[in-house]
């Protein structure tokens, strides 16, 4: 029993914290610090030397985001030589403030520059950013530059130890969690999905829960798929991602079908519908105990209510009875044990060799140009906007208090983490203010309930750090919260506590966002719907790139792995335009129609990534070389896509200023709508119909996307094109061609709006 608890409770931790990586960094963080503390402590280090000490192991757990543990310790390595060049730097100017106010903006400019280089960049940044910070913190001297220098080095040296020593991750063992959680959040999907057909009630609010889990089981494949990004893939690895991509999109199907069947009306009191439901919630719970790869097999429990097989299915509804041929689709792809195990007729060749065939790697490696250009000139812009906010907050900060200045630049500084358009810094900053007024509440109160007790102080420092490190980063105010925690409790040790102090905090910190704020509008702003735009566009190609992929592919050897890194790159794609309308999106909007209109964008866009997860994993279920046997059928899909793009040309002239004249959508969840599309006969059970299905499916997503964002043109006309309308545009040879040209031609609709 104290064992099944313990396994339960372990579960719901790697459930809320993807592969315990925010639990390993805040446990690291917190050794780290106590380590560093016990070694300047017991070599009699002064007071300054054990702040910059304890400062510097906190911010190795801040700066260090790679996923890899070897670019963890590559990282880890370059910020000492950075750190300590720049404490030095900070020391050597303390006795020329305007000198050390306009270096430090030297500094600010060029570790955002460094953003470009993705995230061992922004880690090297904010390692160069806090040691100059931490020298006009602690008024270092030149003289001191021994005693400080020594210890970053302990500080670096004890976070090392503890990382590395003190139960080192590696690799596998990093990927062995992430899988758990992937298997976790399955487990709840499938809990979830037999909840809701067995009892057949709530079908809304059990739905958006499920809508809810499924979100959470597609953000751990996608930290799977960036680990694995990050480490040379061999065949193992190769053969994991198109094994995770199946299952989670069988796991979707079965929670799509299963909302659709308790949704229909049927007659509840029949006895066949009841057993039928009784049935098929019996098949889910036994796939809760059916392993995932890598996992132990429980046969005995697999098999478990699966006796009798398909022959001795009851009877009931047909929306019913569509949920066990997905039923069985989930099992089989659960029992793919490993690479031995891949669809006849393909070979996945080493990623770096792959031949150019194409829509495959000449247009990802042009796009992967183009986001790369386009990451260096969004780093450029804002190192601007940071600099030209550290000024003001270096100027307002020292006419509130010439000695506590840096928190002003410290809060200019983080709110244009991470974020890209001047609404997502508005939000940031108001994260950041009410983080800091409530942290300053909690941080009074303790600091007054302990009184001056030096251990105890320690204790809840420590605690505090641990807090916020493990709080998610999209909570960023409790993560604000922690962080003033952590400075009370650290004024208190230092017996410069005070009220005034206190106040002095919000108020710099106040200052400092309002001057971030500013520089974001003034100086090279990107508005939300500018960002929005971009990322809808990026969107689009990565689509684009996909569907062509998929089309190629299906007649020669590509391997199907680039199919679901394609998938991948749409799903990173989607998230990035989720992330840009933020802003819009946020409960407390005041523009309720726009918001509503964006969410509506986004439930058409998860239900095309969907649809388009769906369909690189059928194209990876066929042979290669297969042609596919309904050709009337593709034909006829190939003609409904072309006049979608015939419509799509002879609207693109419109602006964008037509969403104001239109009702306000009703937005619901991607597996709302997803259910609410009409059913198809279960006659259907190859591949190739299935994969004519999603391409018929994002076409007609495509087409009302066309709508939501131009509401006053009528949709097109699916039975007749006059002459005079239809463009002079080859037609397609196949339906992801088809629905590829659709992409193309909304993309480019989409720019000049």
């Amino acid at each position: 029993m104290v064992a099944r608890t313990t396994t339960s409770l372990w579960d719901r931790f790697a459930a809320f914290d993807p592969g315990l990586m925010r639990l390993t960094s805040a446990t690291r963080a917190v050794l780290g610090t106590a380590a560093t503390l016990a070694v300047l402590t017991a070599l009699r280090a002064p007071e300054t030397a054990l702040v910059v000490g304890g400062f510097t192991a906190m911010t190795t757990s801040l700066a260090i985001s790679d996923l890899h543990p070897r670019n963890q310790l590559i990282t880890l390595g370059l910020g000492v030589p950075l750190s300590l060049a720049s404490l030095s730097a900070g020391a050597a100017l303390t006795p020329y403030p305007t000198a050390a106010g306009l270096i430090f903006l030297v500094v600010i400019h060029f570790a955002v520059q460094a953003r470009r280089f993705g995230p061992r960049g922004l880690g090297l940044g904010i390692f160069a950013f806090m040691a100059f910070l931490l020298s006009q913190f602690t008024q270092a001297r030149a003289d001191r530059l021994p005693q400080l220098g020594a210890s970053v080095v302990v500080a670096f040296a004890a976070v090392t130890a503890v990382w590395y020593c003190v139960g080192p991750i590696t690799a596998s063992e990093a990927l062995r969690r992430l899988r758990h959680t992937f298997d976790v959040r399955l487990h709840d999907v499938l809990r979830d999905t037999a909840a809701m057909v067995a009892t057949g009630q709530d079908v809304d609010t059990r739905s958006r829960s499920l809508q809810d889990r499924l979100d959470t089981l597609h953000a751990s494949v996608l930290l799977i798929e960036d680990f694995l990004d990050e480490r040379a893939a061999d065949e193992d690895t190769e053969a994991l991602l198109p094994h995770l991509s199946r299952v989670e999109v069988a796991a979707q199907r079965l929670a799509v079908l299963a909302v659709r069947a308790m949704r229909t009306p049927a007659a509840r009191n029949d006895p066949a519908e009841r057993t039928a439901r009784q049935r098929l919630a019996q098949r889910i719970r036994a796939l809760r105990h059916q392993p995932t790869v890598g996992t132990a097999c429980a046969a005995e429990r697999c098999a478990e209510g699966y006796e009798g097989g398909p022959a001795n299915r009851p009877t009931g509804s047909a929306q019913v009875l569509d949920c066990f041929p997905a039923v069985d689709e989930l099992a089989e792809a659960l029992r793919v044990l490993g690479p031995r195990d891949r669809p006849a007729g393909r070979r996945t060749p080493p990623r770096k060799h792959a031949s150019p065939t194409f829509g495959t790697l000449p247009h990802r490696d042009r796009d992967r140009d183009t986001d790369t250009e386009s990451l260096k000139r969004g780093a450029t812009r804002q190192a601007f906007q940071v600099t030209a906010a550290s000024a003001l907050a270096i100027a307002g900060g020292h006419l509130l208090s010439p000695h506590l200045w840096y928190w002003a630049v410290a809060a200019a500084w983080v709110v244009f983490i991470k974020n890209e358009s001047t609404g997502e810094v508005l939000l940031q900053s108001l994260r950041r203010l009410a983080g800091t007024v409530l942290g300053v509440v909690f941080g009074y109160g303790l600091a007054a309930l302990v009184g001056g007790d030096g251990p105890v102080l320690l204790v809840l420092l420590l605690l505090c750090m641990f807090g916020m490190f493990y709080t998610p980063s999209h909570a960023y105010w409790a993560v604000t919260f922690f962080i003033t925690g952590t400075l009370g409790m650290l004024l208190a040790l230092m017996d410069t506590f005070s009220t005034h102090v206190l106040l002095l905090r919000v108020q710099e910190t106040a200052l400092g966002v309002s001057c971030g704020i500013l520089a974001a509008v003034l100086v090279l702003p990107t508005t939300v719907r500018r960002a929005s735009d971009e990322e809808l566009v990026g969107f689009l190609r990565v689509l684009d790139r996909l569907l062509r992929t998929v089309a190629a592919g299906s007649t020669n050897t590509e391997a199907p792995t680039s199919w679901v890194r394609a998938a991948h790159d749409l799903d990173q794609a989607l998230e990035s335009f989720r992330k840009a309308c933020l802003p819009l999106t946020h409960p407390l909007t005041p523009q309720r129609r726009r918001r509503h209109h964006v969410r509506h964008l986004l439930e058409l866009l998860e239900a095309g990534a969907y649809h388009a997860r769906s369909l690189a994993a059928m194209a990876e279920r066929l042979p290669a070389g297969h042609v596919p046997e309904c050709a009337t059928g593709l034909t006829a899909a190939a003609e409904r896509a072309h006049q979608t793009v015939t419509h799509l040309v002879r609207v693109a002239g419109h602006g964008p200023g037509a969403a104001s004249h239109m009702a306000r959508p009703t937005a619901v969840r991607a597996l709302s709508r997803l259910s609410e599309e009409q059913r198809v006969s279960r006659n259907w059970p190859a591949p190739e119909h299935r994969l004519l299905l999603h391409i018929d499916r994002l076409d007609t997503i495509l087409t009302a996307l066309v709508r939501a964002l131009n509401p006053l043109a009528s949709g097109p006309d699916r039975t007749t094109v006059v002459a005079s309308e239809r463009v002079d545009i080859p037609l397609p040879h196949g339906p992801a061609q088809a629905a590829a040209v659709s992409c193309v031609v909304l993309t480019d609709r989409c720019e000049r709006a």
